[in-house]
């Protein structure tokens, strides 16, 4: 029995050597559990996915108010949807350090981008067919959060009233080849007056119809044209000058034939704002007068 004690008083001192060594502080450590630690990265917005398509029950786009609660997410671009995202960026410089997101002329740079985008998206100006570019900035609540991106989008829409019209395919490659919405021929179509021209329905240049398109014109850098005189004044010359070539007449002869003139169709406040101060311009009969033809290339002939 004291051999046993004698034992246990000369194992115990070890043990307590071997604890004491398992607690002590390695070199190089300053005991410190959390100085060492890297920062989580502070919470990001994602920004929404190139390819994915979107629903909405706008009846008409209307520049001024869209915002991405105007859509919902369908589940692949072969659903019925009727927007296709084809390109996000960034937004930089004054338009990513407001306090809200961006409007009007903030949102130059981001419309400039979305419009050279469509134009490799689709094989061609998307001015020349019936379809709506749409940007879209972050919401507000996700502006808060840091989130700093632009969402370009195409709808195919019936007219320039911008009425959306529901596809399941992909907008991709559709100014190639064929050129299934482009802009054609149309019937226009009237308000009760039967006098102030409302929109109007396309139609096949073989149809019976009263307009065509002819080009969009580009107004240089000025205000937004608020009324009639003005809006005049700011596109006619120049879409006159496209249905003229498109005609096959003089600026003369244009101004003096009896049957056909040009009119267009202006874009809205905001869409100028961002740069897009176009209108697309359209060779127009007089009266009730029709034809199941093109007009390109009229010349001095009769409709």
């Amino acid at each position: 029995m004291v051999r046993f004690r004698r034992l246990a008083m000369a194992v115990a001192p070890v043990a307590a050597v071997v604890m004491l060594a398992g607690c002590s502080t390695p070199a190089g450590v300053d005991k410190n559990l959390v100085d060492e630690w890297a920062m989580l990265a502070a919470p990001k917005v994602p920004s929404p996915p190139v390819g994915a398509c979107y629903d909405t029950t706008v009846p008409y786009f209307e520049t001024d108010t869209l915002t991405v609660f105007s859509f919902t997410a369908v589940a692949s671009c072969t659903t019925a949807h009727i927007s296709e995202t084809f390109f996000v960026g960034e937004l930089s410089g004054t338009a990513a350090s407001a306090s809200s997101p961006p409007k009007g002329a903030d949102l130059k740079d981001a419309w400039a981008k979305c419009n050279t985008e469509a134009q490799t998206f689709l094989g061609g100006d998307y001015h020349d067919a019936r379809l709506e570019l749409i940007v879209l900035p972050p919401s507000t609540t996700q502006w808060s959060g840091g989130g700093r991106y632009f969402r370009c989008d195409l709808a195919e829409v019936q007219s320039d009233a911008g009425k959306p019209i529901s596809r399941t395919s992909s907008l991709k490659g559709n100014l190639t080849g064929d050129k299934p919405i482009a802009l054609t021929c149309a019937q226009e179509i009237y308000e009760a007056d039967g006098k102030t021209w409302d929109d109007y329905e396309p139609r096949a240049c073989t149809q019976t119809h009263n307009m065509e398109y002819v080009g969009t014109y580009l107004a240089g850098e000025r205000a937004f044209p608020k009324n009639a005189d003005e809006r005049r004044a700011a596109m006619r010359t120049g879409c006159e000058a496209l249905g003229a070539k498109f005609l096959g007449m003089t600026q003369q002869m244009l101004d003096n034939h009896q049957e056909v003139g040009i009119g267009f169709w202006m874009v809205d406040e905001e869409n100028w704002l961002r740069g897009n101060r176009t209108a697309r311009c359209y060779a127009m009969l007089y009266g009730t007068k029709s034809t199941i033809r093109s007009l390109k290339g009229l010349g001095q002939s009769k409709i």
